[in-house]
């Protein structure tokens, strides 16, 4: 008898909405911020199983401010994105150094040194 067994572990990060009326933390200016679902699952036969490690994350469209969002407030949002209100104390910053940008033409990661694109030649 032989079993092949496909399984495995991977991350996963999704966009679950968007909050329109944000004040961010950083500069204190009132903007959007998009909310994402980071998780890490397990999957057998490329079906997801079990999830683990479930955090929210806000991106504020002022100065590009990255923030962890409160557990129970990222869940409030998923469910009901229009009567959640998202407030600078839900926020904590994240302070991390990418060696990438993330260029907003093709979404691609782009090394930080990079000026340009070399997918679609825009301007980082």
């Amino acid at each position: 008898m032989f079993i092949i067994a496909f399984f495995g572990i991977e991350d996963k990060e999704q966009l679950v909405g968007t909050c329109q009326n944000l004040e961010c933390p950083s500069c204190g200016a009132w903007g959007r911020g998009e909310v994402y679902k980071f998780y890490r699952y397990l999957h057998v036969f490329f079906i997801p199983t079990f999830r683990w490690n479930v955090r929210y994350y806000v991106k504020t469209s002022c100065c590009g401010g990255h923030y962890e969002l409160d557990p129970a407030v990222g869940k409030a949002f998923e469910k009901h994105p229009a009567t959640t209100d998202i407030r600078k104390e839900h926020l904590r910053p994240i302070p991390h150094y990418s060696p990438f940008k993330r260029c907003p033409h093709c979404h691609v990661n782009v090394p930080a040194e990079f000026r340009y694109c070399p997918y679609c030649g825009g301007r980082v």
